[in-house]
């Protein structure tokens, strides 16, 4: 029998099922708005999402992360990290605070630092997890997370209508990049990413970055037996050290920053509450089903 301690933790993308939520339903007839004319349909896929995992019975809790803004310690660094992306929609921007009034209602725990992105947190909180004995789940369609996979933590990917569910474990980590999730940062500071506009190493390709992750396991022994390289390829590696070195410490996710105490109690949702937030958002569609669920649970209870 499974307990509510040997279920895993789930860890949630806040920005990214946001996001997904936004763009995903945009294109119908009708927008849901709550009773300021606030767009809300975002809001609507989030709360859906989360209500399903929550009700699932298949995590021991459920934790949300969120981008603090779009400011970061990487662009300290890099400060052309993440210029090409396109701003915030106008619509989102509110959503992502009723967002955050929704967990707060509904009494589900979610955590942001100042300075640090959403990915930062799931690795710091990931980490904090893993050392307690917890299997982690994270909802996110984002590669970089696929650094933090380990035998305790797995990735749940493409979470739409049409698409299936994807579980990243460490297998398909190596598959998508030909080496281990640890050494995901070190392929990326190689190769660049261009999703969040960090530039590779000139003349250097994608096979022949594997085969040097692989031979020396990180971009630092390659700088260290640099003479054991043809010519051609050590000049290059020593042209770039510098952004060899500093691409590494953008594209790897931070597993130690300090977030206060992590609640990791049971799922206790404060379903009176969420239901009192869903009415002055004018969420109506939710009420009756969490009602059902709830006399659902009640006869269960009672048996």
């Amino acid at each position: 029998m499974i307990t509510n301690e040997t279920k895993p933790i789930l860890l949630i993308d806040g920005y990214h099922l946001l996001h997904k939520g936004y763009y995903g339903t945009l294109k119908r007839k009708t927008v849901s708005k709550n009773h300021e004319g606030i767009i809300i349909n975002a809001v609507y896929s989030f709360v859906a999402n989360i209500l399903k995992f929550v009700q699932s019975n298949q995590y021991h809790t459920v934790i949300v992360a969120f981008d603090y803004d779009e400011n970061c310690w990487r662009k300290d660094i890099y400060s052309e990290y993440k210029a090409k992306r396109k701003p915030t929609p106008i619509d989102l921007v509110p959503q992502l605070q009723i967002a955050r009034a929704f967990l707060n209602a509904a009494n589900i725990s979610w955590y942001e630092k100042p300075n640090y992105e959403g990915d930062d947190v799931i690795g710091s909180i990931c980490r904090i997890a893993n050392n307690l004995g917890y299997d982690v789940q994270i909802l996110s369609n984002d590669k970089d997370i696929y650094q933090l996979v380990n035998n305790k933590t797995s990735i749940i990917t493409n979470i739409s209508k049409n698409e299936k569910t994807k579980i990243i474990k460490q297998k398909e980590v190596y598959e998508h990049f030909l080496c281990n999730p640890n050494q995901v940062a070190d392929i990326k500071a190689i190769l660049g990413d261009r999703s969040d506009n960090i530039k590779g190493v000139k003349y250097i390709r994608k096979k022949q970055a594997e085969n040097l992750i692989n031979k020396y396991q990180s971009v630092e022994n390659i700088i260290k037996h640099t003479n054991e390289l043809s010519e051609p390829l050590k000049t290059i590696i020593l042209d770039n050290k510098q952004l060899i070195i500093e691409n590494k410490k953008i594209t790897r996710i931070l597993t130690n920053i300090k977030l206060g105490r992590i609640n990791f109690k049971p799922i206790n949702v404060s379903y009176y509450r969420l239901i009192r937030f869903l009415k002055e958002q004018e969420m109506f569609a939710f009420i009756k089903p969490i009602r059902r669920y709830l006399e659902r649970i009640n006869k269960i209870d009672k048996k």
